[in-house]
């Protein structure tokens, strides 16, 4: 198994380099591990680099994720963070959610910063 860069989901993703897209491509298609962190940086890229929606976004990660070859830290709290992203919030602290997963709580000054049920991890707002 071989964990996998941002750049490699992104090009395969959008296949928009006739060069690389097709390596991420065949790599892609190998028993593959995701970090956390790359899940949260490919979020950031698509949304900002590529201008793709929250449901484009929503829907590319989810199915991605959910492929048998595909494995992640804790699929389930993916899975609900991309769920609470499709509504609302940012992808980013739905995915430090995931990865504070067993916590007392998450403290933060931003009160954007929404708790997610299915995460399980309490946010707690400081000041």
């Amino acid at each position: 198994m071989k964990a996998v860069d941002t750049n490699i989901l992104v090009r395969a993703m959008l296949g928009d380099d006739e060069v690389q897209s097709p390596v991420a491509h065949r790599i892609l298609q190998g028993e593959i591990f995701v970090p956390l962190t790359v899940l949260l940086e490919t979020g950031w890229v698509l949304k900002s680099n590529a201008r793709l929606d929250r449901t484009q976004i929503c829907e590319m990660l989810a199915t991605f994720v959910g492929l048998p070859n595909v494995q992640v830290d804790d699929v389930d709290g993916v899975l609900a963070a991309l769920s609470a992203y499709a509504k609302s919030g940012d992808f980013a602290d739905h995915i430090h959610l995931v990865a504070a997963k067993g916590v007392e709580a998450f403290v933060t000054f931003d009160r954007g910063v929404a708790a997610n049920d299915a995460i399980g991890v309490r946010v707690e707002v400081a000041g």
